[in-house]
This record gives C-alpha cells, structure tokens and sequence, in this order.
C-alpha cells in the first residue's frame, strides 16, 4: 500500500500546502475509488519535504515532481500523451513552479491580516502545541524572503512597523521618537470615527500596493487562461492530467480560503471565470472535499475497522488516517533544538528556509536524536550509580591519591634540595628555642620596702 505524507487539511481542501494538494489529487485521479491501494497520513514534519509518498517497496519520493514521475510509469493517461502535449505539460509546470508560489505567500503569509485570521489559526488546529512555533514562522519568513523584490511589504503591518522604527531622523532628531510619534498617531487616528474618503482607503495596508497585486496576479492568471481556453482540462485530455492535478493545487488555496483580503480569488472569480470553474470542476469530479475536524477525530480509533468504520460515517472520499503524533523524545528534541538556536552566539549564521526544505541524510536527521539519548543516558545511569551506591570504592583495594608534588620526588637532586629546605627549618626552630630559654633564665629585679620591726 502506498503511503502519501502531506501537511494537514485546512480550508476545506485535503491539506494547507500547494503541492500536497496536487499529490492527493494525483493519486485520487490515478487509483480512482479503490482506496484500498493507498492512505493519506497528515503529518508536520518540518524538515522533511512534503509531500512525500512511500512506496510498497520501502522507497521514499519527495516532492510532487519525484511523485509523479514515479506514477507516470504506470499512469495510462501520462503514457498515451503526444509530444506536444508532454512539451505542452513541461511548460506548464514549469509555469507554475515559477509565479504561482508568488501569490499564494503574498495572499497567505505575507498580508498581516490573512495570516493573522486564516492562516495561523488553520495551523494551530493542525499541529502541536510545540510545532506551532516553529513550522508556521519559518514558512512566513520564506514568504517574506520569495516575495521582497515585489515591493508589497506595506501590505504587513510587521514590516510596516519595522520600517517606521529604524528610519532615520534628521540632524537633532531621534528617529526612535519620531517613528514613535508617528505610529501613535496613526494608532490614534484609526480610532476615531470618521467617513471613509478615497485617499483613506487608499492608505490602508491592504491597499496601499493593490494595483501591484492585481498586476503580478494578471501576469499569472491571463497566460493560465489563455492556456486552458474552451477546453475541460489544461492538455484536452478526456482524463485530468499531472499538470491538471498540479494547477489545482495552486489554484484551490487561491480560490477556497475565506480570508479578510481576499483580492486574489475577487480577481479570479470576476475576470478569471473559466479558471474558477476548472477548479470547481477538478474538486467535485475527484471528491477533494475534506474537513479539517474530521480527520483530527479519526486520532480517536485505534483499530483499522474503527478507522474504516469513522471514514464511512463521515461520508470521507479519501482514504484518510489518523495525524501522525512526534514521539516525547522527538518533541523533546526539536523543542531543544530549536531553544540552542536562539541563543545568541552559539546559532548558525541566519538562512532562508524555503517553503519545502531539500531532504537530509538519515544519520543527519537523527543524528540530535541520538546525542539528546546517549546524553540522558549517561546522567540517569550515573544518577542511579550514585544513589545504589554502585560508584563508591571497592573495600581493600589501593586507593591512589594524587596531591601537591614534594621536592622528594624528583629523584637525588630534589631529595638534597628537600634536606637542605629540612636544615634551614630546623636551625629556625633552634634560634626559637634559645630565644625562649635566655627570656627564662634572666634575673628578676624586685623592689623591697622595710618597715617598723622589719615586717615586709
């Protein structure tokens, strides 16, 4: 049975992740309604590139290029494909790897207010408490980092104000109070009451860079448009394709997540129609519907029956299993970890961390794993050494002490230095010792007075 790996459903898709959602929709369309075949398991790892799918032959494909090349060998619609349409599918992906990214970290992460009140939540229903501090920044961050060549920072109030905070002021000046002063402001003005004019809306964050959003997004969406045209599927195929599967990946989290700005499915749904109705099309024809709250129960079974029999009574399309749950000793260790690195001078020099990070050697991965494990070994076992008495020193056997060196052991030079050091402290205690007798044998004058018969 193959074995897919995604992060966890949100937004009533099967999971938060672009390409996750492409690798479900891949399989779903390559196996059908056989779920017997394959199993979808959430999971959060972090340093792992997800999705990744585990074959019947104990094989691990990362990414949902490596997964679908391995599907394609056995796929009849990938094989009955003429070579234009395979150049057509290469230019596609190709495509969408390289603008699609863009837009989803701008929308998801980057914008305060759709990461504040969408995504952040989706990811504190998804992972662990320890998880949620780590996984959802660093994706932010990479956000951030594919993103800062569009000029679009006004649209997060975090950069906003970091930018205010380290302008600096004129001559005489502090820039701190400035910025200070100038953010008071703007926080004061926010809350009085007062009729919307076109110059405020204007300055609001999400508006601020709305004409560079709408064009990075027609410069996405027209060629898609244009590629897909009259036609059901990107490759005119009677069957949905890899490529089909990857664009609705990217398309869905565009179009489905209920967030404050939702600029980019407004975009889609007023001027990109056809693109909105192949997605619709690709979700009800595959069955991709998933929520969120029924995977988390499926934690509750503990047999395959009850897994099964919870799957039927929520009426789920894909093969899903109960969220993969990190062990004390990797909660332990990944929490460790990642405490080490902010310890300022002992972390690794600051690094971007792309939204999928490249796979590591298995002695890497477990590598902390093991140190953190032979560390607390070491202390239990001479805790429990100290505590059954087990450490104290075996009864008549020699006990080597090693003290402060004497000149005796340096062999004959030192034995006569030590000698000569014994002389001189013996003529001191000598000197000593006739100072003390010449004090008691000296006479004592004493003044006697005679009175009357000559009675003291």
């Amino acid at each position: 049975m193959l074995q897919l790996y995604v992060l966890g459903p949100a937004f009533g898709l099967p999971s938060i992740d672009a390409e996750c959602n492409a690798a479900v929709a891949l399989l779903k369309s390559h196996f059908g309604p056989d779920d017997s075949a394959w199993e979808i398991i959430p999971t959060h790892h972090h340093e792992t590139t997800l999705p990744y799918l585990r074959s019947d032959d104990n094989r691990t494909l990362h990414g949902y290029g490596a997964i679908f090349e391995y599907l394609s060998t056995t796929s009849s619609a990938q094989n009955t494909l003429t070579p234009t349409q395979t150049a057509d599918s290469t230019a596609i992906t190709s495509f969408l790897n390289t603008h699609a990214p863009t837009l989803l970290s701008i929308s998801l992460y980057v914008s305060s207010e759709n990461y504040r009140h969408a995504t952040r939540p989706a990811f504190t229903a998804l992972l662990p408490w320890h998880a949620n501090y780590i996984l959802p920044p660093r994706r932010r961050a990479a956000a951030r980092a594919l993103t800062d060549h569009l000029g679009v920072s006004s649209i997060d109030v975090d950069n906003v104000h970091e930018d205010s905070g380290s302008s600096s002021g004129g001559v005489g000046k502090d820039p701190n109070r400035e910025g200070f002063e100038a953010q008071a402001k703007e926080r004061a003005s926010l809350l009085l009451p007062r009729k919307d004019t076109v110059r405020s809306l204007l300055q609001r964050p999400e508006h601020a860079a709305i004409f560079k959003l709408h064009a990075v997004a027609e410069e996405f969406f027209a060629p898609l448009r244009d590629m897909l045209g009259e036609k059901e599927f990107l490759l005119d195929t009677s069957e949905p394709t890899g490529v089909d599967c990857l664009a609705y990946g990217f398309l869905a989290l565009m179009l489905y997540p209920a967030v404050p700005q939702a600029w980019l499915a407004k975009t889609m749904r007023e001027k990109h129609g056809g693109l909105v109705r192949f997605v619709e099309r690709m979700h009800e024809r595959l069955g991709l519907g998933t929520k969120a709250e029924d995977v988390l129960d499926l934690a509750n079974c503990v047999t395959r029956d009850d897994i099964l029999g919870r799957r039927k009574a929520k009426s789920m399309q894909l093969p899903w299993c109960p969220p993969e749950r990190p062990t004390v000793l990797e909660t332990a260790t990944t929490v460790s970890k990642e405490l080490v690195e902010q310890i300022p001078y002992l972390k690794s020099p600051p690094t971007i961390m792309p939204l999928h990070s490249i796979r590591q050697p298995v002695w890497q991965r477990h590598l902390p794993a093991i140190l953190l494990g032979t560390a607390a070994t070491l202390a239990l076992g001479g805790y429990y050494a100290v505590r059954t008495g087990l450490s104290v020193w075996p009864r008549g056997e020699q006990v080597q002490i090693f003290g402060r060196k004497r000149f005796a052991d340096y062999g004959h030079l030192g034995a006569a230095l030590s000698g000569i050091g014994l002389l001189g402290q013996q003529a001191a205690r000598d000197s000593a010792y006739h100072q003390q007798v010449d004090l008691e044998a000296s006479p004592v004058n004493v003044d006697v007075k005679v009175k009357g018969d000559g009675a003291v």
